[in-house]
């Protein structure tokens, strides 16, 4: 666990803030961190991973469940059925079409990515061999719903789901336990465009710096690499982050500048004292 240790120098309020930050309940609606559930659907038209979840969740629907493989996927029958339904970088469809003669769910990954998530969100579950929609998972699928699923996901995806598992290349787990920190320092200094390079040592504290580096054990390995698909990659598939140059490609590079979305601004409020200063 991250142990936070005052940076020399700093003032005794922002090392309060950052404290309450680490400490803060995802859930709470007095926090001083609050997420919006009252978005709607035209709110999140940016948000790829909504968008391939609530597919996920309409195939289930649909087909009042489906058989799970033996190794606990969605069949494949299933997965080409939501194919061309789900939205995907260019290049990640022509290249599953090229290289694919079958069509597995770990073939498609930000279908699997979905589904991942959707489990610990409590929206699906596998029951007798079978995937189904939950109780939460029916209630939540209506449009004006969209908002209030959104929420949901996006809290399983940074509290329970464990980040490594989309990035296992590097192991740097303070990142998902300093994500508060992160995403208050993101607000702070990507309101405008700001370019990728250099961004880690921007929104990370020294500690979670500090073990970042230490996971770059190869010399082709960079820190916009890391951060990039630690945090900036699921942003931007969540659609809280936008990036320039637009392009197909589906990950943020070093290259990039990114900034915070319109909805960002609608979904994520951080105010430092939320719920009476300690």
């Amino acid at each position: 666990m991250i142990q936070f240790t005052p940076e020399p120098g700093v003032p005794h309020p922002f090392d309060a803030f950052v404290r309450r930050l680490l400490q803060a309940d995802w859930e709470s609606a007095a926090g001083p961190m609050r997420f919006s559930a009252s978005l709607t659907l035209s709110d999140l038209a940016d948000a790829a991973f909504l968008h391939n979840t609530r597919v996920l969740m309409a195939g289930l629907a649909a087909e009042q469940g489906t058989p799970a493989t033996a190794t606990g996927n969605l069949n494949r029958a299933f997965v080409g059925r939501l194919f061309d339904r789900l939205t995907l970088p260019a290049p990640t469809r022509k290249s599953i079409r090229t290289v694919c003669k079958v069509v597995n769910e770990q073939d498609v990954w930000p279908l699997h990515m979905a589904r991942v998530v959707a489990e610990p969100a409590g929206l699906l579950a596998r029951r007798n061999k079978r995937f189904q929609l939950t109780k939460a998972g029916r209630e939540l699928l209506p449009d004006e719903q969209a908002g209030a699923l959104y929420r949901r996901v996006f809290l399983a995806y940074f509290r329970r789901f464990n980040l490594q598992y989309d990035f296992p290349f590097r192991d740097v787990p303070l990142i998902q336990q300093s994500m508060a920190v992160i995403l208050w320092r993101l607000e702070t200094v990507a309101r405008d465009w700001i370019p990728v390079r250099g961004l880690a040592r921007k929104i990370l504290v020294q500690q979670v710096f500090e073990q970042l580096h230490a996971a770059m054990t190869f010399p082709h390995d960079t820190e916009e690499w890391i951060l990039g698909g630690y945090v900036l990659d699921p942003l931007f598939d969540l659609g809280l982050i936008e990036r320039k140059p637009r392009g197909e490609w589906p990950s943020v590079t070093e290259h990039d500048q990114i900034r915070t979305s319109a909805l960002w601004r609608k979904f994520i409020t951080v105010d430092p004292w939320g719920g009476g200063a300690p």
